[in-house]
């Protein structure tokens, strides 16, 4: 099995946080056949996501979104593309959202 840990901070407080994470886990669902389940919490919301050979959750902050997933042993081998992919989609979708554009 092979861990993706990536840690995003950003500036946009806890409603448009929440508010993008639940467009990321609309597109998710639809693009990537996700199963996704969203627990509230009061300083942080918890998105659990899982389909074969990937489990995951990503932590949504006021000031932070952080990424948790493992591959199962089939898709270890394309860790570095699929870390490299969602890299560069956290980046693009959270400098739109804060109104910049993305740097890498």
């Amino acid at each position: 099995m092979a861990d993706i840990k990536i840690q995003r901070p950003h500036a946009l407080g806890m409603d448009k946080a929440r508010a993008l994470a639940q467009d990321w886990m609309d597109d998710a669902a639809k693009k990537l056949g996700l199963t996704c389940k969203l627990v509230p919490g009061d300083g942080e919301d918890t998105i659990s996501f899982e389909r074969m050979g990937v489990t995951g959750q990503m932590k949504v902050r006021a000031d932070a979104f952080e990424l948790d997933t493992k591959l199962g042993m089939m898709m270890s081998a394309f860790k570095p593309l699929i870390e490299a992919e969602i890299d560069k989609n956290l980046t693009t979708i959270l400098a739109k959202a804060e109104g910049g554009t993305p740097s890498a």
